[in-house]
Parts: structure tokens; C-alpha cells; sequence
């Protein structure tokens, strides 16, 4: 069979064209295949750099670890002596038992106690409802919780003039006659070094020319060097008030601050005789 010249000429176009499109298609598998080679590198390369970047955060972490470690270490020694110190120190031989009152009273009178007992007992009448609610708040306001807050502002052992000693406070005892007589210790102590301060009375009063003041009076027990019994040195102190009894409840603060004032400067006054 012949083949014509125009047949033969389009079949080697062709084979022209394929053989083309075949080394085309490999070129592209070959660049293909290069370029995800590349990129295996790459993220070979790019899981190299996050291991290394894992393990330098690793080590620096490890070490702020063991600096705050360090660090810990070095503050807890420093500590220790001071610590030890006061664990070792001894506490203060002497005792200081200290007794709040139960006790509020308030007494309110104008100028119609300047005449005689008439007067008296007509101001007395007339204030009475007021003097019973007054005594009751001040009961509150300066109860023995408040009594020690306001004791603990005041340095007493140098108050009192007495060696370093432990302050100790005690429940507050009702009956008075024990309070204002008992010659012999109110707790079961048996330090040789040993003194009692009780608080036996909380009382308000308003005079129709002196005005507002708080009156408190105190009792000292020496039972130092062993004593058992003991003479009771007994005294008082008064100072003004500017803001007890409240007005309004917006002045109650500044009224209890007053009190607790005024009670602290009772005390200093009652110290006195003991410089």
C-alpha cells in the first residue's frame, strides 16, 4: 500500500509533538519532584529550628527554675537566724493580768441640781429615761473588747514603771466586791513577779456647766517578789468629751473614737502615780 507524501508528513508532526509533550512531562515531573524535595528540606529544616527553639526555652525555663529555687534558698536562710533568735527568746518573767469592766453608768444633770435635794431629785426624774440609754450604749461603745483596743495603744509595762513582762487580759469579773476588795490574786498564776490592773467603773456624765466626760477607776495589785496578799492602790481619771453620746448614726465612729480617747488618758492619769 502506498502512503501518500501529505500523510506521511502529519504522522511525523506528530510524532514530533508527542515525543515534545512527553519531555515536557517529564521536565515538569522533574521540577515537581525538586521543588517537594525542596520543601522536605525545608520543613526538615524548619522542624530542626523548632526543636532547637523547644529545647532553649526548655533550658531557660530550667534555669529561672533553679534561680527562684536560688532564690527562695538564699531568703530562707537569711531568715533563719532571725527565726531561731525568736524562737530562743525567752518570754518576760513578770505578768501583767489586766481585767475590763462590765460596767457603763451615765448621769445627766442641769442647774436644777444646784438646789438643794429638791433639785436634785426633780433633774433626776427628768433624766432618767435618757441616763438608762446612755448607760446601755456606753456599756457597747466602750465595752472590754474596746477597753484592751484602747490599753494596747498605750505602752503599759512603762506606764506602770514595771520590768518587762508579759500582758496578759482577762475575762472580766461582774461582782465588784471581788473587783474593789479581793486582797489576794484574781487568776491561778503563781509567778513570783506578778501585778493585777482592773477597770471598775465606766461612767459618763453631763453637768449643765462643765459639760461632757468620761471617769474611769482603776485598781493595782502588786504581788511582786511572791506576795500572796497585797495592798489595792485604787484612782481614777476624767477627760472631756467632744462627740459621745452621738447625735445622728453618721457620728457614731467619731463618738467610740472618743471614747476610747478619753478612756486611754484616764489611764495615763491613773499611771501617774507610779513614776
Amino acid at each position: 500500500m502506498k502512503i501518500s507524501p501529505s500523510i506521511a508528513a502529519i504522522a511525523a508532526v506528530l510524532s514530533v509533538s508527542i515525543g515534545s509533550a512527553t519531555l515536557a512531562q517529564d521536565s515538569v515531573s522533574e521540577d515537581m519532584a525538586a521543588t517537594e524535595a525542596e520543601a522536605q528540606a525545608i520543613d526538615s529544616e524548619t522542624e530542626d529550628t523548632a526543636d532547637s527553639a523547644m529545647e532553649a526555652v526548655a533550658t531557660d525555663n530550667e534555669a529561672q527554675t533553679d534561680t527562684a529555687d536560688d532564690v527562695a534558698e538564699t531568703v530562707t536562710t537569711d531568715n533563719a537566724p532571725e527565726t531561731a533568735a525568736m524562737d530562743a527568746a525567752p518570754k518576760p518573767s513578770c505578768e501583767l493580768h489586766i481585767f475590763p469592766t462590765l460596767e457603763g453608768q451615765a448621769l445627766t444633770t442641769s442647774l436644777l441640781s444646784g438646789f438643794g435635794i429638791v433639785g436634785a431629785v426633780a433633774d433626776a426624774a427628768a433624766n432618767k429615761d435618757r441616763n438608762i440609754s446612755e448607760a446601755e450604749y456606753l456599756k457597747e461603745a466602750l465595752g472590754p473588747r474596746l477597753q484592751v483596743q484602747a490599753l494596747k495603744s498605750l505602752d503599759l509595762v512603762e506606764e506602770l514603771n514595771l520590768e518587762p513582762s508579759q500582758i496578759i487580759y482577762q475575762t472580766p469579773i461582774a461582782d465588784r466586791k471581788i473587783t474593789t476588795k479581793a486582797k489576794t490574786r484574781l487568776t491561778s498564776s503563781e509567778a513570783p513577779c506578778y501585778v493585777e490592773l482592773i477597770v471598775t467603773q465606766n461612767f459618763y456624765t453631763k453637768k449643765a456647766i462643765y459639760g461632757r466626760s468620761l471617769n474611769n477607776r482603776f485598781v493595782f495589785k502588786d504581788f511582786r517578789n511572791g506576795k500572796t496578799e497585797t495592798k489595792l492602790v485604787k484612782g481614777r481619771g476624767g477627760n472631756g468629751l467632744s462627740h459621745f453620746p452621738p447625735k445622728t448614726t453618721d457620728e457614731t465612729e467619731a463618738a467610740e473614737q472618743d471614747l476610747r480617747e478619753a478612756f486611754a488618758k484616764n489611764f495615763t492619769e491613773f499611771a501617774k502615780k507610779f513614776k
